[in-house]
């Protein structure tokens, strides 16, 4: 039997009318159309089992039963095979595809006379021993039972193609019938000793398998962790070798060349002949020019070979990742199984054909990768430096850019256009080595989730510490600069690494974290890195060693104006200009015995609710927390007074303004000796001082951590915790049963929503607008539609309760300790007129409702004008 696709035909006739055609020109034309669509589906498709064909055995009643689902399958000469079966009573013969499976209960030996597929079945010229599934109504059918180590044999799927003999012709001359070409599906059963010759001639299948091995062999490799302990690393030599032996104790070196190893003698088939060659001369070389350590040599800076090693690493696991990804198959070769496929055993996938895709489903793509990966090896050997003298330079980096920019290539690498190239294949890297005028930082990226840190060995640690403040300031940067030496005090920095055990080597900083510069006798060693931020505190005193001043005095704004200002957000809201959701604050002069800790004016924000829920406490936190290193800002309820706390001799001078409804608000100024507005002195107790200091941070620190108050609310603490408890009950109530279900909702939705009582009310007011016809829209603001209101119905069953944990007890309990209020929710209604003409017919009719409701009347919408109506997000349309 010969395969179709080992000769084809790219020529093919057409005919003219009432041409005479021969056998030959007929045969041309078919053979043509065949050899395209068996190339279309291996070129296009590839070949093996695409999916199902899967066995299965059942033994019912004891005997065996075996499986075969529907599936799809392609041999390498381009055969689509689909499990049918014969249509009864047909002529010609049909088939059908519409089933789900086959089923087998009987053998009998198989005799590949007719279509004699060799070499496949013929290991010595002779046919190997073979077995056949079938029905038991066909010839020499046997039981399977009968067949001694069935359960052991290899199933195969074999197309058997001959052209069928000739026999006597009936009336029709032979010549007019052509001879009938035979395809027939047979399902076969073979040793499998016999097995691993026709394994022998499938190139596809063996390559499969020892791809299969090696990936098996393989395995994604890691670092041990390094982490720094006074034990292994307050030293200079001693820093390097926890470096070294973290390499070399988790056998790194040695799984990380056999696994190269591997895949450049098991994946060649994919791999650049010149990048293959190349690694593989020079690889075991520069593994032992990087990773040969003596243990008497001096600083060898083992921490940036270690972070040498984690590229490879993650290069390596990258590659790894791909090739099990790996599913096409170049140029597969016809003969591997031009007429079969392997099915496998029972319960065995072992011996059985995979989907060998097409190169042109992703494969070119993934060649690629593959080999950009390989040649990334090669380069960062080959490209890993330790220069000095680079110039300092910080660079942003990150996990993975969508633009192939990020993670930056770091210092330790040499400028290299090859590196470069094979670094992100295919895109270009932010690299330590930019050129001039193309700075990284001056640009705006997203992704940025570390910076890189290079051009710093063996410099002046002190100068270079400056620097990278200057810079971190220059370019906004969100890191903290920490410097240790070595040589100086390692007690900083034993004491350091007990506070934070967390340290670790990345070339770099995380966004938002610590970087610690690293350094024996002020040359510049290495680096570490936290994290998360750590604020350095130097010569700082304890805590009796100060003496501190606090003085009091009126705040510039009234209590009644923060009050109503706090309760505009519930209730309320102004007429006219825009409703303030902060009050503002803006601090225009601060400074300590001469120092400024301001270069200019700063705005304070201080969010309304805050100010509902703490009143002045949440204006003295946020001085507190802008100010770290400054006076200690607190409110007396007790005098209604801010109370400024100072070191004893200190002189301060503090100016602030209230521009939160007015932009032209006076200017306050705060000394220890009093307070000024408008150069308009007040009579204030005052402290004097009559020596000049120099301002110290670390004073103002201890201050903070001593007097600063933490989550303190009004009225002497009395209710510490009241309004949170207050603003929980409003949320439980929401989900209370007596507000769910077929229950009228807590948050009403229109005017069937609210209770009688207070239908009751509005009903003759909205009558009265109706019969004036006053065209209008009446809304309900206020408690009412945030969920903190009270109607009479709350307060008869409140009031005739026992339970006091019942959550409406509990509710109404705490409105009357923190409102002072016991009676029912007053309704807040605002009239949004359609005309402003009937303002006055409005007032008229309303004027006797201000008893039972606050009213509110507002015009139609003018121009740019906002209406009040506009700003209230908590409103019922009734």
């Amino acid at each position: 039997m010969s395969n179709k696709l080992s000769s084809i035909i790219y020529n093919y006739r057409r005919y003219k009318p009432d041409q005479v055609l021969t056998h030959t020109q007929l045969n041309e034309s078919i053979s043509y159309f065949e050899d395209q669509d068996r190339l279309s589906r291996l070129a296009l498709h590839g070949a093996g089992i695409f999916h199902g064909l899967s066995l299965s055995l059942e033994t019912p009643e004891e005997t065996p039963v075996i499986r075969i689902s529907q599936g799809v399958g392609l041999t390498t000469d381009g055969d689509l095979l689909v499990l049918h079966e014969a249509v009864p009573e047909t002529r010609p013969k049909e088939n059908t595809i519409a089933i789900s499976e086959l089923t087998f209960t009987h053998y009998r030996e198989f005799s590949d006379e007719k279509a004699s597929y060799t070499p496949y079945f013929y290991p010595d010229g002779d046919q190997m021993p073979l077995w056949e599934l079938c029905a038991a109504t066909e010839e020499e059918a046997r039981p399977l039972s009968e067949l001694p180590g069935w359960e052991d044999k290899v199933f195969l799927l074999y197309l058997e193609c001959y052209p069928k003999p000739q026999d006597i012709c009936g009336d029709i001359n032979c010549d007019n019938q052509g001879i009938e070409q035979v395809s027939q599906m047979r399902f076969l059963m073979m040793d499998e000793g016999q097995l691993e010759y026709l394994i022998g001639q499938d190139p596809l299948f063996l390559r499969e398998r020892n791809t299969r091995e090696a990936l098996a062999a393989l395995s994604p490799l890691q670092l041990l962790k390094v982490v720094h302990q006074k034990e292994n690393s307050l030293s200079l030599l001693q820093l390097d070798r926890v470096y070294r032996e973290a390499i070399f104790e988790g056998n790194t070196v040695a799984d990380f060349q056999a696994a190269v190893h591997l895949v450049l003698a098991e994946f060649g088939f994919v791999l650049d002949e010149e990048i293959r060659s190349l690694l593989k001369s020079q690889f075991d070389e520069l593994l032992l020019q990087h990773f040969s350590f003596e243990e008497e040599a001096g600083y060898q800076f083992n921490q940036y070979r270690y972070l040498l090693m984690r590229d490879l690493l993650e290069v390596f696991n990258q590659l790894f990742r791909i090739l099990k990804q790996l599913d096409g198959w170049p140029n597969p070769e016809l003969r591997a199984f031009p007429k079969h496929l392997l099915l496998g055993k029972l319960g065995d996938e072992s011996y059985r054909h995979q989907r060998y895709a097409s190169p042109s489903a992703g494969y070119a793509e993934q060649v690629k990768k593959v080999n950009a990966l390989v040649k990334k090896i090669h380069q960062l050997l080959i490209s890993f430096e330790l220069e000095e003298n680079l110039g300092l330079r910080i660079v942003p980096s990150g996990s993975m850019h969508p633009d192939g920019r990020f993670p930056a290539i770091p210092f330790y690498y040499q400028n290299n256009p090859d590196l470069a190239e094979s670094w992100h294949w295919p895109h270009v890297p932010v690299s330590y080595h930019f050129g001039i005028g193309s700075n990284p930082l001056l640009m705006e990226h997203s992704y940025v989730d570390r910076y890189l840190v290079g051009g710093h060995l063996n410099t002046n640690a002190e100068n270079t510490f400056q620097s990278l403040h200057s810079m971190v300031k220059q370019f906004g940067l969100e890191f903290t600069v920490y410097h240790v030496d070595l040589s100086v005090n390692p007690g900083d920095f034993r004491s350091f690494m007990e506070a934070h055990s967390s340290l670790k080597s990345m070339g770099g900083v995380p966004k938002s974290g610590t970087y610690v510069l690293l350094s024996n006798e002020n040359r510049v060693i290495g680096d570490l890195s936290l994290d998360y931020r750590v604020e350095e505190r130097q010569g700082s005193s304890g805590p009796g060693h100060i003496r501190v001043a606090a003085c009091s005095y009126p705040w510039i704004s009234s209590l009644k104006y923060l009050n109503n200002l706090a309760r505009s957000l519930k209730g309320s809201r102004r007429r006219s200009g825009l409703q303030p959701d902060h009050y503002r604050l803006v601090v225009q002069d601060y400074q300590i015995n001469g120092h400024r800790l301001t270069t200019g004016p700063v705005t304070l924000l201080i969010p309304l609710e805050d100010l509902f829920n703490r009143r002045m406490h949440a204006v003295t936190e946020a001085l507190n927390e802008r100010f770290p290193n400054g006076l200690v800002f607190d409110f007396d309820e007790s005098l209604k007074r801010l109370v400024i706390s100072r070191a004893y001799d200190d002189q301060y001078e503090i100016s602030f303004a209230d521009t939160t409804l007015n932009l032209n608000g006076p200017l306050y100024t705060y000394t220890q000796d009093g307070m000024v507005k408008s150069d308009q002195t007040f009579r204030l107790q005052a402290v004097r001082c009559e020596e000049v200091r120099k301002y110290r941070p670390s004073t103002y620190l201890q201050l903070q951590e001593e007097f600063a108050p933490l989550d303190k609310d009004d009225d002497y603490g009395a209710y510490t915790g009241k309004w949170k408890e207050w603003y929980r009950l409003i949320e439980q109530l929401k989900t209370d049963s007596r507000f769910t279900g077929e229950n009228k909702p807590r948050i009403p939705q229109g005017f069937q929503d609210l209770p009688a009582s207070l239908q009751r009310i509005i009903r003759p007011l909205q009558a009265e607008l109706a019969t004036a016809e006053i065209d209008h829209q009446l809304y309900l603001t206020g408690d009412w539609a945030n969920g903190s209101w009270a109607s009479i119905e709350m307060i008869n069953e409140y009031r005739n309760t026992t339970n006091t944990n019942d959550l409406l007890f509990r509710f109404l309990n705490l409105r009357a300790k923190l409102h002072e209020k016991e009676q029912a929710t007053k309704a807040s209604l605002f009239i949004v007129l359609a005309r402003e003409s009937d303002r006055r017919t409005v007032e008229r009719l309303l004027s006797e409702w201000t008893d039972r409701v606050d009213v509110y009347i507002e015009g139609p919408a003018t121009g740019r004008r906002r209406r009040v109506i506009d700003t209230i997000e908590e409103k019922i349309r009734l």
